[in-house]
């Protein structure tokens, strides 16, 4: 049966609608989903974290690859679902992910078709986790985001987290007919895979990039200078950065440069 139809039986069984508060859409490509599949790449030997499983379609597809699943649901309708239809190596877990720590699992991956309104949210919380590796269903105008190069309008303070901590990698774009109820954008698929541990001293340098952001349009010398009541003129010349630069024409190792070296100056005596 084609997963659309099995979607709208549910849907028709359990009475059920979409929450828009809660950005659902269900995924109903048969084609889509096993994209997906393979590039989440389960192993026996893994247990993984999913976010927002809804009628399980995926999470079934992946359990019979894995260890374990963790699956976080917020939407507690779907309570009756999930008693009536378990999978063994699954742990149907109601709760706001965001709230959830994620490292009580023992999970070393996440994945899930995630709702715009907690995207960013959700993947700094991934870098602040031990998780290794994410792969996410997001709003195509996020994935240009995260995946923009410096010089670029998508290019902003979400880009440089994420490239901080992560190999950024865009998958798959998902037309909306591909989903249930039809959204009006487009979807994609991304992965991002660690290079970088998260450690309590990086908070400041996240604050640092976000103040940067903040003026995107001002030159990035002056924002910092003004931000700080500190002469960043030294730190460009030592870096080679030229002082006319704004934040979009900086990467992200440039932006842990000045920083680094913005620490080390104003904590010496």
């Amino acid at each position: 049966m084609e997963i659309s139809r099995e979607v709208k039986l549910l849907i028709d069984k359990y009475n059920f609608k979409a929450s828009k508060r809660l950005g659902q859409n269900f995924l109903v490509s048969s084609s889509a989903l096993n994209f997906i599949v393979e590039a989440i790449n389960p192993s026996k030997d893994e247990s993984y974290i999913e976010i927002g499983p809804g009628f399980a379609f995926l999470t079934r597809n992946i359990a019979q690859f894995s260890k374990h699943i963790y699956a976080i649901e917020l939407d507690k309708r779907f309570v009756q679902f999930y008693e009536e239809n378990p999978i063994p190596n699954v742990s149907f877990i109601l709760a706001d992910a965001l709230t959830v720590d994620f490292n009580q699992f023992d999970a070393s991956e996440i994945y899930g078709n995630i709702p715009y309104y907690i995207t960013s949210e959700l993947i700094m919380k991934v870098a602040k986790s031990k998780l290794s590796r994410a792969v996410f269903l997001v709003q195509d105008e996020f994935a240009k985001r995260l995946v923009s190069n410096i010089k670029t309008k998508d290019y902003g303070s979400i880009t440089v987290f994420a490239k901080f901590f992560f190999e950024v990698k865009f998958h798959k774009r998902f037309p909306p007919n591909f989903f249930i109820p039809r959204p009006d954008v487009y979807s994609s698929l991304i992965e991002l895979k660690r290079i970088r541990e998260f450690r309590e001293t990086y908070q400041g340098f996240l604050q640092f990039v976000h103040k940067a952001f903040n003026r995107r349009r001002k030159k990035l010398l002056t924002t910092l200078s003004e931000f700080y009541n500190f002469d960043f003129s030294k730190i460009f010349k030592d870096l080679g950065l030229n002082e006319n630069v704004r934040p979009e024409d900086v990467s992200a190792d440039e932006f842990f440069a000045i920083y680094s070296l913005f620490e080390k100056l104003n904590t010496e005596p």
